[in-house]
């Protein structure tokens, strides 16, 4: 998968434009709002999302599997630490007030979904805030290509695709206490492109004392 987002970002830049998705915004609002200083991204790419949190006075960590999109995000915003590595295994060796991780959860079959979802929780502090955005099943892609698993198909040649339902996406984790669950028609628009996204967006707090919390 990194050759694959490698050549995308290499050949393509700046694929999802600069401007922060709706979401993102929706989300360090109710971070500041909740005290959080420091933020976790998971599949920063470049740092679009990323710099919204920067702007709005956060420390921004991402950890990003490809190299090309490390080296754009560094030009693109240079207060943000990238690390490279994969958003399933990798280990830091801190802590953050609150993780982000917007539009990749979907990317994966159900066993990776759970390791990305619980490595989302173990780099997160007790009581500290976990945001997870996907793609709905109200989204007009889905149902595309080959069903792999319930509500997951692959859409084209190698990509893979969960749509999340309004209830799975309220109980992601039993370690996690659905805050907020929202719905947003994300749009791209950029240079010969333009496409819309509906999705669906919860913010969760971790209690990892009390497993059935």
């Amino acid at each position: 998968m990194d050759n694959y987002w490698d050549g995308r970002f290499q050949n393509e830049k700046l694929i999802w434009g600069i401007e922060p998705s709706k979401i993102a915004i929706e989300c360090a609002k109710i971070f500041k709002e909740n005290k959080i200083k420091n933020v976790l991204i998971m599949g920063i790419g470049y740092g679009r999302n990323g710099k919204v949190f920067v702007e709005n006075g956060f420390i921004v960590e991402g950890v990003e599997i490809s190299i090309e999109a490390i080296l754009l995000g560094k030009q693109f915003c240079p207060q943000i630490k990238f690390t490279n590595g994969s958003v399933l295994d990798i280990k830091l060796d801190k802590k953050y007030d609150a993780i982000f991780c917007y539009s990749i959860l979907h990317l994966f079959r159900e066993d990776d979904r759970k390791k990305l979802l619980d490595n989302c929780i173990h780099h997160c502090v007790d009581n500290g805030l976990i945001a997870v955005s996907c793609c709905s099943t109200e989204d007009k892609t889905y149902g595309t290509g080959n069903i792999i698993e319930e509500n997951t198909f692959e859409i084209k040649k190698g990509k893979i695709m969960h749509f999340y339902k309004e209830e799975e996406m309220s109980n992601l984790n039993k370690k996690l206490k659905c805050i907020k669950l929202g719905f947003s028609l994300e749009k791209i628009e950029t240079e010969g492109r333009k496409e819309e996204y509906n999705m669906v967006y919860g913010i969760y707090q971790l209690n990892n004392c009390c497993p059935n919390y």
